[in-house]
């Protein structure tokens, strides 16, 4: 891993620019930029730098100060700008550059790849596989396959956070430059409808399936979310399958019920996650400037802006869920040895009244876990999600899914127990329970949540379903915001303190100042409909599901 990320800030992406696509000519004249870059660097910085964009300090905090703010995982207890949805809009200009092209500042933001990177390498690797196929080397062929299948499946994966953040958005036409073989460098693609993109995703997983299951082989030094180890690759593109096939459910039921029946009636071809081993998951190694989002933003950044929201903690007190000493902190004032004040977990709710600002000391900060453990991680999918999606598939009918729902939502809270208690164990890190209360083990605490699950009550099995997915995605804020919108589960808190953004959650991310002034005509294409840049027209997918607020 260490071989790979050595060279991440080292290669020069892309000069500043106004939007994400300008100046891609740039690259090919810069004189400190390598004309040919191995696809496997290239691969490491973009699985690196792209995850960074989604979760972490690198893109300007998309997971804290945006999706996993507006799914109410988190809260803020400073500065509530974004928790009344008043986004600043450069930051949202440039967590659009920096998922597109990347970027190049100074310190620890210097030369971020983007997704550019990502086709870059992609258009590399085939390279490698058509001399593989000229010259009859059967192994470089295969290996050349396998680096193409999991380059895909991370194309397919960030490619579906990005839609999924924004709806419509440049895609077929994206990247189109000299560099990548075409005759001119088009500077203002035309945005893709979300169905188009998602229907092209399948076809990219579909392919990343075929190509992974030829036995090659993956360099593990510039493989960072699996070390080498293809086959998690395969099982990846189908568990993200399956989670796109069920996030389309509600616009285009048969398309989603006949992927999904493809790939649970047919496990041999279409092998999916199996244990909590496989989760695709992004470990830090715990120096600067590579160290665990959440972490980052407290100790290196020294900022003390985000609690728990009052959301999760309201979800996990109602069935005695002890993931809540994992997922949160206690309170600072309930810490101090000079209070009397006994040990107490207290969630903020989001977006309270200037007059409601929260007194510091007594909300509950996210979990050390998270905040304080430098070399922790950041998960794209794991385990326990693949059987939430897989309860809700069996309670949709949908064929081959093997189980019933609430056998199948069990196994999804028994894995997240299972991996949070496993990795509470391996950073040592503390869970203090309240007074009165004790903290059993992962299988016997999981136990008593399902023991008190109420399957009656009002949404019945799929609230339940939904509930227990949000709570075992804790800190996957992309993920949450857009299940929230699709399903309209959990119930989440009303933002009271509004007063610009009061029509309720956005439905979208706002689209950037910079497409406005650089790729106009398209921009205002894919604007007709949004009122109040995160209102009006819904993101594909969400079309037809309301809101629920407490």
């Amino acid at each position: 891993m260490k071989k790979y990320i050595n060279y991440i800030f080292s290669i020069i992406v892309l000069a500043s620019m106004t939007s994400c696509f300008r100046n891609f000519d740039e690259l090919r004249q810069n004189p400190n930029s390598p004309s040919e870059v191995e696809p496997e660097t290239l691969f490491a910085n973009v699985l690196y730098t792209s995850t960074g964009s989604f979760y972490g300090a690198q893109g300007q905090y998309f997971n804290l100060t945006g999706a996993g703010l507006w799914g109410q995982h988190f809260s803020k207890i400073q500065y509530l700008d974004e928790d009344w949805y008043e986004y600043r809009p450069g930051v949202m200009d440039e967590k659009w550059k920096r998922m597109y092209a990347g970027m190049s500042g100074s310190g620890n933001d210097i030369n971020l790849a983007g997704l550019y990177d990502l086709e870059l390498a992609l258009h590399s690797i085939r390279k490698r596989k058509e001399i593989a196929e000229e010259s009859g080397d059967a192994i470089a062929l295969k290996d050349a396959q396998a680096l193409e299948g999991a380059m895909l499946v991370a194309k397919a994966y960030f490619f579906s956070v990005t839609t999924d953040a924004w709806g419509d958005i440049p895609y077929s036409e994206a990247f189109q430059t000299v560099e990548l073989g075409y005759e001119t460098t088009n500077f203002q693609p035309a945005y893709d409808a979300q169905q188009d993109i998602y229907n092209s995703l399948f076809e990219l997983l579909e392919d990343a399936n075929e190509l992974l299951s030829h036995g090659g082989a993956i360099d593990s030094g510039s493989d960072i979310i699996y070390r080498g180890r293809t086959d998690n690759w395969q099982k990846l593109a189908n568990s993200l399958a399956a989670r796109l096939y069920t996030r389309i459910n509600k616009v285009d039921a048969g398309t989603s019920s006949a992927g999904l029946s493809k790939l649970f009636g047919n496990p041999g071809k279409y092998p999916m996650f199996t244990s909590n081993a496989d989760d695709a998951e992004l470990v830090y190694i715990g120096s600067q400037p590579y160290m665990q989002p959440i972490y980052y933003n407290r100790h290196i950044d020294n900022r003390d802006d985000f609690a728990v929201s009052k959301n999760v903690v309201d979800l996990l007190e109602e069935t005695n869920d002890k993931r809540l000493y994992i997922y949160a902190q206690p309170t600072p004032r309930s810490m101090d040895p000079d209070s009397d004040i006994d040990i107490e977990y207290v969630g903020q709710e989001n977006g309270v009244p200037r007059s409601e600002f929260p007194m510091l000391n007594a909300v509950s900060r996210i979990g050390s876990l998270y905040r304080e453990q430098p070399n922790g991680k950041s998960f794209w999918m794991t385990y326990s999600e693949l059987k939430f999606i897989e309860a809700e598939a069996a309670l949709n009918g949908i064929a081959g899914v093997s189980g019933s729902v609430q056998t199948l939502v069990e196994e999804g809270i028994r894995s997240s127990f299972a991996k949070q208690y496993a990795d509470v164990e391996a950073y040592q890190a503390p869970m203090i329970p309240v007074e009165g209360d004790e903290i059993l083990g992962a299988a016997a605490d999981a136990d008593e949540v399902i023991s008190n699950l109420d399957w009656a009550k009002n949404g019945g099995q799929f609230r339940i379903i939904m509930e227990q997915k949000y709570l075992s995605i804790f800190t996957n804020g992309p993920e949450a915001y857009a299940e929230i919108r699709r399903t309209g589960w959990p119930a989440i808190d009303e933002v009271r303190g509004a007063t610009q953004y009061t029509e309720g959650l956005p439905n979208r991310f706002p689209y950037p100042f910079s497409e406005q002034t650089s790729n106009a005509a398209n921009w205002a294409k894919a604007s007709e409909g949004i009122v109040n840049t995160v209102y009006g027209k819904k993101v594909w997918f969400a079309e037809n599901t309301e809101i629920n607020y407490k």
